[in-house]
């Protein structure tokens, strides 16, 4: 499963398309608009990782819910 949302940028207020794989591996995520970059540390990719297994933990015990 690939996660994508849009994020509202800090800096300029426009919305731009968060690809989570693709910043978790550059660590770093740009605004198309500004050109703003947000870097992540170590910490900050550790801490994602653990909330984004947890969702998509989440997500298929939801999937399976609802197939009962």
């Amino acid at each position: 499963m690939q996660l994508e949302l849009n994020y509202t940028c800090d800096v300029c207020e426009e919305t731009i398309h968060l690809d989570f794989e693709k910043s978790f591996e550059e660590k770093k995520l740009e605004c198309s608009h500004c050109g703003v970059v947000y870097d992540f540390s170590e910490d900050d990719l550790a801490k994602f990782n653990e909330c984004y297994k947890n969702f998509v933990q989440k997500m298929k015990a939801s999937k399976k819910e609802t197939a009962l």
